[in-house]
């Protein structure tokens, strides 16, 4: 596809207060999308959610992530197809889809990527191509060069990175892909769930990127929720190798006043939560690519009341228990007293 063939690549650096070329060296591990770069060794992403959408040639990717670190900088290494506009999101778009895909409560009953290898791609550094402020986000995006020089570029403005990560972005790198960096500036450690970042980009597919993630030394979860025409669901080469579970598939059509679920759903009104744990990131070799299941079924968890009730349950035995202990010193008692009375009779 023509997309895959000029492929580019994002990288989303997501940079605390403090973020100087003279900063303390930086090291990197992986999260579930990518590479992180902090002076602070123990610094990871706690947990992530994005919303995935296709609307034709474009494709948008809102990111969600939750970052424990103790230093006052650090950077998030994002690879998407195509060079990416970078906007702000509402930060309550994800309590949003959480609630359209809450499980439904009910009384108890009884009874591969396919991304293709590009030609030569120019040696040296990137190129600026453009450069925006989002309020406190300043937005670089940058394509072109070759590892050599992108390590350059990384290296003279703060970013060190462990070399297994670095190699993970070396296969982007080769297929011609271009990246943004954004810096967040803020007066305290990055630590906490972070703002939400949308990244608007050309693709023909629908894709998240993952195959930096195979740097991660924990075990990886991501929750992606896609909005398409029809039901989606993972059609990569990685599949059988991780755990994988729909929490959710429906239509919201008419069902949110959300602005980004509104504009995104227009077209592409069906929604899909998929979650995925990996076990062993080593094993990756993939991004996540979505394709419609063969029907367009909705799906919903249900909680049933009663399904967790081994609390409930241990409660009603404990008060039997004490019932009959009642009531058995009761007779008790009443023995004794009627034989002592009729001892005296006697």
């Amino acid at each position: 596809m023509a997309v895959m063939r000029t492929a580019h690549v994002v990288i989303a650096a997501l940079l605390g207060a403090g973020m100087l070329l003279a900063s303390p060296v930086s090291t990197a591990g992986a999260c579930a999308c990518g590479g992180i770069v902090s002076p602070d060794l123990d610094a990871r992403v706690t947990g992530e959610q994005s919303l995935i959408a296709v609307d034709g040639t474009t494709e948008t990717i809102v990111m969600r992530l939750d970052l424990h670190s103790v230093a006052d900088n650090a950077a998030l290494i994002v690879p998407t197809p195509t060079p990416a506009t970078a906007t702000s999101a509402n930060p309550r778009l994800f309590a949003e889809l959480e609630r359209l895909t809450a499980p439904r409560i009910e009384p108890r009953r009884t009874g591969g990527s396919g991304l293709e290898e590009a030609g030569a791609i120019p040696a040296g550094g990137p190129t600026v191509v453009a450069q925006v402020q989002l309020g406190p986000i300043e937005a670089t995006t940058l394509t072109g060069g070759d590892l050599t020089g992108v390590r350059q570029w990384l290296g003279s403005h703060g970013y060190t990175m462990r070399p297994e990560v670095t190699a993970q972005l070396d296969p982007y790198l080769k297929q011609g892909w271009s990246f943004v960096a954004m810096r967040l500036t803020g007066e305290r450690p990055l630590s906490g769930q972070l703002d939400p970042v949308r990244l608007d980009f050309t693709s023909d597919e629908l894709v998240y990127p993952m195959r930096m993630s195979a740097a991660a030394q924990d075990t990886q979860r991501v929750v992606v929720y896609t909005l398409a025409q029809h039901r989606m669901q993972r059609t990569d080469a990685d599949v059988s190798r991780q755990d994988i579970a729909v929490d959710y598939a429906g239509s919201i059509q008419g069902r949110t006043s959300d602005e980004t679920l509104t504009e995104l759903a227009t077209k592409n009104p069906y929604l899909t939560r998929i979650s995925t744990t990996i076990t062993e990131p080593s094993l990756i070799t993939t991004d996540f690519a979505f394709g419609p299941t063969p029907t367009d079924e909705p799906y919903q968890r249900v909680i049933r009341h009663g399904d967790n009730d081994d609390g409930g349950n241990l409660l009603v035995t404990l008060s039997v228990a004490v019932i009959v202990i009642i009531v058995a010193t009761a007779i008790g008692l009443i023995w004794v007293f009627a034989r002592r009375r009729w001892t005296r009779r006697t």
